[in-house]
């Protein structure tokens, strides 16, 4: 199965540290923000990568490279229509990707391998959400996008403004091809703008999503200055104690997924 990042946006709400770089390219304990994600994937055995990009893409695409740096291969789609939301990033992957299902994850979302796992150990394949249920972190919970889980384990509703909901977006999908439709459709009706919770409502309507439940397992969105100096303090490792997962780029967070995110 190969992967997508969703590289595009120009990650205003991190300004000024986005006035001349992109967003994924923001350094955490000294690496690119999205540098951690590339390599969650690679821990998981996904061999190709695909990453979309749009706001300074070239810089994105000259510090990441073409070649197995990881283990896997690389390729970028770039997204012209970026700026009318990141469902259109979907929809710039697809000569990708063919008929073939997907995993998705957001470029400025840190997930650890232990999350991608839980995702890849579905026992069907199909429309996906990796959610939340005990998230707690100031970058997971403020400004998040909410759902509800029914008794089934799907998804019946998801927004920002949610006021009954008991799980949290994490930002991990799991699409088949039948989201490219849907993302066309909705492009189309739209005026070319398109949100990926946009898409994820009308796969709702149209056949249902299912809800993986990664609870405990590390993941952070980074999205202000708040939510990256959190996350460089939850992660710094003591003084004189670097361990490797760190210090190469991956997130090996654990001690309990880093007490399943203290509070």
């Amino acid at each position: 199965m190969k992967g997508v990042i969703l590289a595009a946006g120009d990650g205003s709400r991190l300004a000024p540290l986005t006035n001349h770089r992109p967003k994924p390219l923001v350094p955490v304990l000294g690496r690119p923000l999205i540098e951690y994600t590339i390599r969650s994937f690679a821990q998981v055995g996904i061999r190709e990568l695909i990453i979309v990009i749009g706001y300074r893409g070239e810089m994105i695409a000259q510090e990441i490279g073409y070649k197995s740096t990881y283990g896997l291969k690389v390729s970028y789609a770039p997204n012209p229509w970026y700026k009318g939301g990141n469902g259109t990033s979907i929809h710039a992957a697809r000569p990708f990707l063919a008929n073939e299902p997907f995993i998705l994850s957001m470029a400025d979302h840190m997930i650890t391998a232990s999350l991608l796992k839980k995702l890849l150990g579905m026992k069907e394949i199909d429309d996906s959400l990796c959610i939340d249920r005990s998230a707690k972190a100031p970058p997971q919970v403020k400004d998040a996008t909410k759902v509800w889980v029914n008794d089934l384990g799907l998804v019946t509703r998801i927004g920002k403004d949610l006021e009954h909901w008991n799980a949290i977006d994490t930002g991990v999908f799991l699409f088949t091809p039948h989201v490219f439709s849907v993302v066309s459709a909705l492009m189309e009706e739209q005026k070319g703008c398109c949100t990926v919770t946009d898409a994820v409502r009308r796969l709702i309507k149209q056949k249902g999503l299912r809800a993986c439940d990664v609870s405990g397992a590390f993941w952070m969105d980074v999205d202000t200055l708040a939510d990256l100096r959190y996350v460089e303090r939850l992660l710094r490792p003591p003084r004189g104690n670097h361990p490797a997962g760190i210090s190469s780029g991956r997130l090996n967070v654990t001690w309990k997924e880093k007490l399943a995110t203290m509070d």
